[in-house]
């Protein structure tokens, strides 16, 4: 695997599930957190500014709808969904991501292959 270190931001609005993907994120190398963010406002605003490399980012949320986040920022990250409702995700949203995470989270492995996913991909695509 690279050497390189990836960057990447949460965008998740419930503490306690952010705490639990910062935890599991911890465990994977190469990645690094750059922040969270609670709404997609100052998502939008984090994505631009500090270009993070792999995106967690949680549909329904405040501000404005999570894909939204995406069609305003100039920067693309590879984007994991999460979302406690994959149909609503697969009908009502057109978004380019590279894995899917279902609220809640059954164990670590399934956090662990959405972001070997993202690397393997941002390591085909460097």
């Amino acid at each position: 695997m690279s050497s390189k270190e990836y960057r990447y931001l949460i965008v998740e609005d419930d503490p306690a599930f952010a705490e639990i993907l910062k935890v599991v994120m911890g465990r994977v190398r190469p990645m690094k957190l750059i922040g969270t963010c609670d709404n997609t406002l100052d998502a939008a605003k984090r994505i631009d500014l500090d270009k993070p490399d792999v995106l967690l980012l949680d549909i329904n949320i405040s501000g404005l709808e999570g894909p939204e986040v995406l069609e305003i920022s100039d920067h693309k990250p590879k984007t994991i969904v999460i979302s406690s409702h994959p149909e609503e995700v697969m009908e009502n949203y057109d978004v380019e991501y590279v894995a899917f995470i279902q609220k809640p989270l059954r164990n670590a492995e399934q956090l662990m292959n959405a972001v070997r996913k993202c690397l393997k991909v941002l390591q085909t695509t460097a």
